[in-house]
């Protein structure tokens, strides 16, 4: 049995840009980047890899990696879970793996350096506003109603 994580859409969007993933929780009005491990740990998420797969495609990916880097990645996890970014599930079918699916490290990484989310919250009350959502049943915008006296 392996872990498998879901991105918590339609909540959670993203976009990974020149190497730094940036993720936006519309539901806690926070958004999130991650750059070079936990971009790549983004992508695979997104993809629907197994934990073991997200290991074994980061070994590919970087040839040596320290005795502690499951528990890197582990923690960073732990974080999206936390954050609402992600859920996991326990599955006993995986993607499989191709050749073509470990990636090269991203520019200006030099090697497995533990992946770190970052969580800014300065535009929540902007986020969270999300005039799109509040409609009625003729749509958005609604002109005001007239009233007579």
């Amino acid at each position: 049995m392996d872990r498998v994580f879901h991105i918590n859409a339609p909540a959670v969007v993203s976009e990974i840009i020149d190497g730094e993933a940036v993720i936006m929780n519309l539901k806690s009005g926070n958004y999130y980047s991650t750059a070079q491990v936990g971009s790549m740990v983004w992508g695979w998420i997104e993809q629907g890899r197994t934990r073991g797969q997200l290991l074994a495609l980061l070994k590919a990916s970087f040839g040596t990696v320290p005795d502690d880097f499951a528990q890197a990645v582990d923690t960073f996890i732990d974080d999206l879970i936390a954050q609402e970014l992600v859920r996991e599930e326990l599955t006993d079918h995986a993607v499989p793996l191709s050749d073509g699916d470990a990636l090269p490290p991203l520019n200006g990484t030099h090697g497995f350096s533990a992946p770190v989310l970052n969580v800014y919250s300065d535009m929540k009350d902007l986020l969270l506003l999300d005039p799109i959502h509040d409609v009625d049943e003729i749509g958005w915008p609604t002109p005001k109603p007239s009233h007579t006296l």
